[in-house]
């Protein structure tokens, strides 16, 4: 069982269901600090538990790297969500522990947050079905090619430049393709000529699979705002 003890929220107290947000939190947390910023990497760790206010955010195809990351190292709960522009099961996959909607009654985020705390899910029972069953199958297929997706990978890797990995890194981290010309002193269409050649290096087939193959294969750490 989690035993929490502080609590960080993403958010500002402009948002949706702010007030009881925090009175449910200060029931289950002693520390409960509120900022618009993610706290610096250094001191992530000195909390127990994050919610993520996700409004506004379209979380569809692509998790922001950071927040992966923060979730390999604490417990993560999205809120606010939109149904429509958030998929659970990326979410799932990634390590986050689960989410609230942006319509969801007070005494369903308080049954939520129980849950998690007794290292539970909370996310619907279909998606965790569904997507436990596409694990198994992954596995299952996975034991047939293990060494060939391996040296494919590798052999992936090595043929991208230092460059295009620099744009495939900011690329993964949300950029577009003039915040990556900016951070590289480089042109747009030099931008738009690496990310190419990346594409077939990597066989993507898009900026999405592109970046979700850079957080699988590449140490994307470092978000490009805290």
């Amino acid at each position: 069982m989690m035993k929490p003890n502080s609590v960080y929220v993403k958010a500002t107290a402009k948002t949706h269901n702010y007030a009881y947000l925090i009175k449910i939190l200060e029931a289950f947390f002693g520390k409960v600090k509120m900022d618009n910023n993610l706290p610096p990497v250094a001191q992530r760790s000195e909390f127990d538990l994050y919610l993520i206010d996700s409004m506004g955010s379209n979380w569809q195809d692509l998790v922001p790297a950071d927040l992966i990351m923060l979730a390999k190292l604490r417990p993560v709960i999205v809120f606010n969500a939109n149904p429509d522009v958030t998929c659970e099961k990326n979410l799932l996959l990634n390590n986050f522990k689960g989410v609230f909607y942006e319509h969801d009654a007070p005494e369903n985020v308080f049954k939520g947050l129980v849950r998690i705390i007794n290292d539970e899910l909370w996310f619907s029972r279909k998606i965790i079905s569904s997507t436990f069953n596409e694990i198994l199958a992954m596995v299952t297929n996975s034991e047939q090619s293990t060494t060939l997706n391996i040296d494919s990978t590798h052999g992936q890797l090595v043929n991208l430049t230092k460059r295009e990995k620099s744009v495939i890194h900011l690329l993964a981290q949300g950029a577009s393709n003039h915040d990556i010309a900016d951070r590289l002193n480089i042109s747009d269409h030099t931008v738009k000529t690496h990310l190419y050649s990346a594409f077939k290096k990597t066989s993507s087939r898009n900026r999405i699979e592109l970046a979700n193959w850079a957080q699988r294969y590449m140490a994307v750490r470092l978000p490009l705002h805290n």
